[in-house]
């Protein structure tokens, strides 16, 4: 799209007004400026009689061209226009903002709210809900269907069931963190994979930590099924450590090296798992940092403050793997053993000169001659004399 691009709009596509909805609902969220833009197309439907250009709206609005298309961006997202690119421009398709009710059935449209203007001011504005029971009507007896004839009810795009995935949780026993960060990051994930709420949650829960969702891990398993890994040799002993920390949990894992130094899993140890893990890396790569920090330190307990410091670098660096994990170990242990060399370099040890006095080191011994001796007494002596002298 372009300033001089023409569009138009679908015939009949005639709107109620905009009510109370989109000041209270969506201008929040959609900031001011787009829904500006949203007022506009509302104001300029015409039947689809004229072709328009993008610049009247830029002209009238007094905006430019990225602000226009970010707004068109923002309506799309949030079910207020849809457009359609055509050879001899672009049509437009406007939509009424939901009402309450379904405005707030939406999980994610209401933590945006709750973002912008805080839970308190939402909670005002929910709608009251009857106690009484709801009057069911069937659809086929009102308007006179047969039995045999299909019932055609208008439906809605499907939304991200956040109440299913609640009830499956309950019933798994796992639960948030912080619901509303989850409730966007759950959602943006279901979105970009085209996933149902089911499928979201089948990874949510093989990817949590301590039985609470981690959309950090979810993130990270996704990324390591789309990246190609790296194609290296193993050893046997190495292929042996990728098929174990594939197979076990982090605390699994850290068990069997603890029962092979006859020692148990300290309550420390559990929680730097669970820092590992709030890093959003896998179980699989918290094995290998746990492997190479024993082999490191040679103790029965973890050095927690090391395999930390190793889980920071590796979240860092996006490492999502076991085989990425391996080939970054390699990495260090080459990088540790060049420094390793060089610092026992002769060179290093006997060719750099000294800052520090010789007098200070405690093995130091006075091997001054006496006819030394007397020439350092013969120049003081000369200092302090011209010293006497104004310096002259």
């Amino acid at each position: 799209m372009k300033p001089n691009t023409p569009f138009s709009f679908l015939k009949n596509n005639i709107l109620p007004p905009a009510g109370p909805a989109l000041e209270q609902y969506y201008l929040p969220i959609l900031e001011m400026e787009t829904v500006t833009v949203y007022r506009f197309l509302l104001a300029s439907y015409d039947q689809g009689e004229k072709k328009h250009l993008l610049a009247q709206i830029l002209n009238h609005i007094d905006m430019g061209f990225p602000q226009l298309l970010l707004a068109f961006d923002r309506l799309i997202a949030m079910g207020l226009i849809d457009i359609f690119e055509e050879e001899a421009g672009i049509a437009i398709r406007l939509h009424a903002p939901l009402e309450a009710e379904q405005f707030f059935s939406n999980a994610v449209y209401k933590r945006l709210l709750e973002k912008k203007i805080g839970e308190k001011a939402v909670e005002n504005l929910l709608p009251a809900r009857s106690l009484g029971s709801r009057r069911q009507v069937s659809f086929s007896q009102v308007f006179g269907l047969d039995a045999g004839e299909a019932t055609v009810v208008p439906s809605k795009k499907q939304q991200f069931d956040m109440e299913m995935f609640k009830r499956m949780m309950g019933r798994d026993g796992l639960r948030f963190a912080d619901e509303g960060e989850a409730t966007l990051a759950l959602f943006a994930i279901a979105e970009e994979q085209q996933w149902t709420w089911y499928e979201t949650y089948l990874l949510a829960k093989e990817t949590a930590v301590d039985r609470i969702v981690s959309p950090k891990r979810m993130k990270q398993k996704l990324a390591q099924a789309s990246q190609e890994q790296p194609r290296m040799s193993y050893s046997r002993q190495e292929e042996t450590i990728l098929r174990e920390a594939k197979a076990k949990s982090s605390l699994q894992f850290l068990a069997e090296i603890k029962k092979a130094r006859h020692a148990t899993i300290t309550q420390s140890e559990r929680k730097t798992l669970s820092k590992l893990a709030d890093l959003g890396l896998l179980d699989e790569v918290i094995n290998i940092i746990l492997l190479l920090t024993f082999n490191k330190t040679q103790s029965a307990n973890l050095n927690e403050k090391y395999a930390l410091k190793v889980g920071n670098d590796f979240s860092y660096q996006g490492v999502n793997s076991a085989e990425l994990a391996i080939l970054k170990v390699r990495e260090r242990q080459k990088q540790a053993k060049v420094q390793g060399n060089k610092g026992t370099s002769p060179t290093s040890a006997k060719g750099k000169p000294s800052n520090v006095p010789k007098w200070s080191q405690p093995n130091y011994q006075n091997q001054t001659s006496q006819e030394e001796k007397v020439d350092l007494a013969k120049e003081k002596q000369r200092l302090l004399e011209k010293l006497n002298q104004g310096g002259e």
